[in-house]
């Protein structure tokens, strides 16, 4: 029997915050959805939690699967359900007892593609530097033109260093779930970085109307303290290039607004120079050097930093250095940035 909303949760270990996650879906104020639960194969009590919420609420189901990671699972999830629509909230946040509410009404007044509302960061010590959105991007309904003229331009790049027009995560939008499953299950499973984005950007780009609430945070999000960022990633270099070979080939490399990936592109390769300088990384220094060398010489041969208007003095010599293969005088911008960034937080 259909419902109007499906809520997925993909679960990977989140036994210690997935209660709270549960009960704050379940106390919505909008009641007509089904909670789907999909257990990626968790080691810690998640599977349990999951299963005692199932037997005391006929609005739960659980799905429990072999751990094949957050893309697949979000397949299973949308490839369950049978709502209209379709939201997302990930096992260790929560949110507001109205929030889907909120995103179904305007969902239904405008006959939206998408909506979505602003966010509540909860670990202040990891702070995003974006919250719903940036600035240009106001409240309210956006139809076909304003979506051309306003949220497209500027969707994954602002003008500011990586800082999107439109924040790209799931988890803070209300989806057609019949749309949403072409994109969803269009995204490549072996992305572990980037799985949100490699979502989101293309729904949007296939959406002709949205709404956003502004203003109201109404998810909240906790930085996952297993976070891929906190310890050095021997493979992060090569999960990246699976995110790239994926949007190259996505209908918005290929649309007038293409241009923008090259942004969000070099950002990730700046993430992989500074996971190579992890303090964790506890290889020698000369392996972490040649291994910032087949880095820049990637971005060379795939030339998307070429004619990049960054503004910040900071990036653009990060970027200038590598254009040119200068990975040793890389390294010493970097250690001189992060020695300054540490001395600031000290104050």
């Amino acid at each position: 029997m259909e419902v109007t909303l499906s809520i997925i949760v993909p679960i990977y270990n989140a036994g210690k915050y997935l209660d709270d996650c549960i009960k704050s879906i379940l106390a919505q104020t909008f009641t007509d959805f089904e909670l789907i639960l999909v257990d990626d194969g968790s080691t810690d009590n998640s599977g349990a939690i999951c299963d005692a919420f199932a037997k005391r609420d006929s609005r739960v189901r659980v799905i429990h699967k072999k751990n094949n990671g957050v893309v697949r699972a979000r397949k299973d999830g949308v490839l369950a359900a049978k709502g209209k629509y379709i939201g997302y909230v990930d096992g260790d946040d929560w949110i507001e007892k109205d929030m889907y509410e909120r995103l179904v009404r305007y969902m239904e007044m405008y006959d939206c593609d998408l909506v979505m509302c602003d966010i509540i960061h909860e670990d202040t010590a990891r702070f995003l530097e974006t919250g719903g959105t940036t600035d240009n991007i106001e409240d309210g309904y956006y139809d076909e033109t304003k979506m051309k003229e306003k949220v497209f331009p500027t969707m994954v790049y602002s003008g500011r260093f990586y800082e999107f027009g439109i924040y790209p995560v799931v988890w803070n939008k209300l989806y057609k779930r019949e749309k949403l499953i072409k994109h969803q299950c269009a995204v490549d499973n072996r992305i572990t970085i980037g799985d949100d984005t490699a979502c989101v950007f293309p729904y949007l780009l296939d959406s002709k109307s949205m709404y956003f609430i502004k203003g109201v945070p109404l998810y909240h999000y906790r930085h996952p303290e297993n976070s891929m960022t906190a310890a050095y990633d021997r493979i992060y270099f090569d999960r990246i290039k699976v995110l790239y070979n994926f949007f190259r080939t996505t209908a918005l490399a290929k649309s007038e607004y293409g241009s923008q990936l090259n942004y969000y592109y070099a950002y990730t390769i700046k993430t992989c120079i500074s996971n190579e300088l992890n303090p964790t990384n506890e290889q020698s220094f000369s392996e972490k050097l040649r291994h910032i060398k087949e880095i820049c010489a990637f971005v060379r041969s795939e030339g998307f930093l070429n004619n990049l208007d960054i503004k910040e003095n900071q990036h653009r010599v990060y970027f200038n250095l590598i254009q040119k293969n200068k990975p040793l005088l890389l390294v010493t911008c970097f250690g001189i940035t992060k020695t300054i960034q540490r001395f600031f937080r000290r104050r």
